[in-house]
């Protein structure tokens, strides 16, 4: 039989027929309309058949994402294009030579690389001769236990990927120093998406500004780098990620500034290209003279900065998204100064700053007020600092993660009949010490979604308003049931009127 495709529907089998493996000419196996739990569970180690690596034309196959690398000798299937991930072990027909002659590959994974016991080993991957490669994942494990660095610096030096690499994510490489070949532009000129994970003891990193393709940057628990860019890289002026278009970096408590001192950037050339911004959990990075003229999203929490610095000019701001969380340094955000050129943002949240005492300043001549689809907060009272004071328009409003707060001020009445016409849905959640909520809610005319989770302090609803088609309560104080959750509980016919109601008790009372 010359069969070349082979896609099999199925839910419940737990192998495949041995027969399989007698398909000589099998160029694609793919199982589909298999449930999420099947496709994303263990199975078992016999789920393919042991002799499929004698299927030497198979070049790509769909399969449940932990069975492919249980295939011993997968060196075999010389032409296979896709190695999502490929589980090193220091057992014969599972160590990285079997990736010798797979030159075909498009997309790599090699996991368990601690189990590659010597440098030279390294070497028998031949990775740089694979000259279809453009997505590579290089992943070590068992961090805790493991403390021989240089292992990991000499194995890598020998992973070096072909220069046509477009995406290379390295995970828990627990090195001091970057790949030698990492270290030289021209090896990685190409690459347009790198992402750094769990990578410790990794101090200094490459030349990634001076990438001319590179679009996203993202480095997740690299908790010694200091600068995303060292004065070694270079002195000589140059435009700084000329391409790059999303920057997000997690938890890199020793970051500093973007760059070493001494390091040299053409003025305004820093991020040109910028679209989003994400900082979370940088406490020691220095704040940026100016954002990206071009950020569209910016998050960011607990970092360390005082406020935001928007470039001068009177070009507008294209930012859509803006979220500040966790932030106790920020004591202004000049939101009012800026609202002339702040026309695009749609989407705001200030949550848990508090030392922030002001939005900026509106002009008195100024006729421009936000527009906005969503705006989160942890404090009330920012609504009664400009420009949200005199908000125009607003659909979706969410006030959470506040243990202090007993009751809105009486200024937020105010507030909320000036967005009376424009609010669907309004959200409170995790306000330990709420009692009440704004009067003014029957006047919302257009509120049609309450949802009131972990407020187990309110007793009692306001009036709501005749437009609200779904009410949902969880985790509240027990007397908000007895009132209000059945038919023929004694307030019950306050909000008959609303079509789809869900109440439930808080845990804590049983």
């Amino acid at each position: 039989m010359h069969l070349r495709y082979l896609n099999i529907y199925g839910y419940d089998f737990t192998r495949l027929p041995r027969s399989l493996s007698n398909l000589y000419h099998l160029q694609y196996i793919i199982i589909s309309s298999l449930s999420c739990k099947l496709r994303h569970t263990k199975v078992d180690d016999d789920f393919l058949p042991s002799g499929i690596n004698n299927l030497s034309n198979l070049c790509y196959v769909e399969l449940p994402e932990n069975s492919i690398p249980s295939i011993c000798g997968i060196g075999k299937l010389k032409p296979l294009q896709e190695l999502n991930m490929f589980n090193l072990r220091d057992a014969s027909g599972y160590r990285i030579g079997e990736l010798e002659n797979m030159n075909d590959l498009c997309k790599l994974g090699i996991n368990f690389l601690e189990n590659v016991k010597e440098a030279v080993e390294a070497c028998s991957a031949k990775l740089y001769a694979k000259r279809r490669l453009t997505d590579l994942t290089l992943r070590w494990n068992n961090m805790n236990w493991r403390n021989i660095y240089l292992d990991d610096e000499n194995v890598l030096d020998n992973l070096q990927p072909p220069k046509c690499l477009r995406n290379l994510s390295i995970e828990r490489y627990m090195g001091a120093r970057s790949a030698i070949w990492m270290n030289n532009v021209n090896p990685i000129f190409n690459l347009e998406k790198i992402e750094l994970s769990h990578c410790r003891n990794w101090e200094a990193l490459p030349a990634f500004g001076q990438l001319p393709f590179l679009k996203s940057l993202t480095l997740y628990n690299m908790s010694k780098v200091k600068w995303l860019e060292s004065k070694s890289n270079g002195n000589d002026k140059y435009h700084a990620f000329p391409l790059l278009e999303v920057l997000r970096i997690y938890n890199s408590e020793a970051l500093e500034d973007w760059f070493e001192a001494g390091v040299a950037v053409e003025d305004g050339s820093l991020f040109p290209c910028l679209i989003e911004l994400v900082l979370s959990n940088c406490p020691m990075l220095k704040e940026s003279p100016s954002l990206p003229s071009k950020l569209k999203r910016l998050y960011i929490e607990n970092i360390g900065w005082t406020t935001l610095n928007f470039y001068s000019n009177s070009n507008p701001i294209p930012l859509e998204t803006l979220e500040v969380s966790r932030c106790p340094n920020i004591t202004s955000l000049p939101l009012a100064d800026e609202i002339a050129r702040l026309a695009a943002l749609r989407s705001l949240t200030i949550t848990k700053c508090p030392n922030l005492m002001s939005l900026g300043e509106m002009q008195t001549t100024n006729n421009f007020h936000l527009i906005l689809s969503n705006l989160s907060i942890s404090d009330p009272s920012v609504l009664l600092m400009e420009p949200l004071r005199s908000i125009a328009s607003l659909k979706t409003l969410r006030i959470a993660d506040n243990d202090v707060l007993v009751s809105f001020p009486n200024e937020a009445d105010e507030w909320f009949l000036r967005v009376r016409a424009s609010i669907c849905e309004l959200e409170f959640k995790r306000l330990k010490s709420l009692q009440s909520l704004p009067s003014a809610m029957e006047s919302l005319s257009s509120l049609q979604k309450l949802s009131i989770d972990h407020v187990p302090m309110l007793r009692e609803f306001p009036n709501l308003p005749p437009s609200l088609k779904r009410l949902i309560i969880g985790n509240c104080h027990p007397e908000i049931k007895e009132r209000y959750g059945e038919d023929g509980s004694s307030d019950r016919h306050k909000i008959s009127h609303i079509p789809h109601i869900s109440i439930s008790v808080f845990s804590f009372y049983g």
